[in-house]
């Protein structure tokens, strides 16, 4: 089953940190993880600690604005109603290692065999959350140690992205967006054919 039908969509909720990356939005649509989520028909769910989140420096230079998310990590109810969670990409996550929600949304969701997936500094949160333990993860290189003491195998940086078990992790969001969203997609299809 390559997605669920449009009356019962494949539901991810997407995680951001205390200021979002280039790559989440794009004015360029193939530029845009959302834009590329939306394309796949998924009913996506923006959450964070703050109900609005401000772009990264690099991307504010490119005209990117405050993206108001549609609910706050205290918000989200029962996460197994959702297939999958994924870290969007940012340069900080303070808030989100903070929430000790966040850390048992992302638990609970592994417990449940959802899909988990972190995008190039978003891993440190899955690393803090501890769900990446016996796991190939690609991440940051200045994650490598976050990574390894979570008990994650740290693949590298310049690689694409990895697959393992539920849980799918890829860094150089530019150079591998559409890869890494793919490779998102591959493991819901997974887990949706295991059922």
């Amino acid at each position: 089953m390559a997605e669920k039908t449009k009356k019962n969509p494949v539901r991810i909720l997407l995680l951001v940190g205390d200021l979002y990356g280039a790559n989440c939005t794009s004015s360029e649509k193939k530029l845009s993880i959302l834009a590329t989520f939306e394309s796949y028909e998924w009913e996506g769910t923006l959450a964070g600690v703050e109900r609005v989140v401000r772009p990264c420096g690099f991307a504010a230079e490119r005209g990117a604005a405050p993206l108001s998310l549609d609910r706050t990590i205290d918000e989200i109810g029962d996460i197994t109603t959702y297939d999958a969670v994924s870290v969007l990409p940012g340069p900080a996550y303070t808030g989100l290692i903070a929430s000790q929600r966040a850390m048992q949304l992302l638990r609970r969701a592994s417990e449940a065999g959802l899909v988990i997936s972190g995008w190039c500094r978003g891993v440190r949160v899955l690393a803090a959350a501890d769900v990446i333990a016996g796991k190939q993860v690609v991440g940051h290189v200045n994650d490598k140690d976050a990574i390894e003491k979570a008990g994650g195998r740290f693949v590298g940086q310049d690689h694409p992205p990895v697959i393992d078990g539920r849980v799918v992790t890829g860094a150089r969001c530019y150079h591998y967006r559409a890869k890494n969203a793919e490779a998102i997609r591959a493991a819901i299809e997974a887990r949706a054919a295991a059922r």
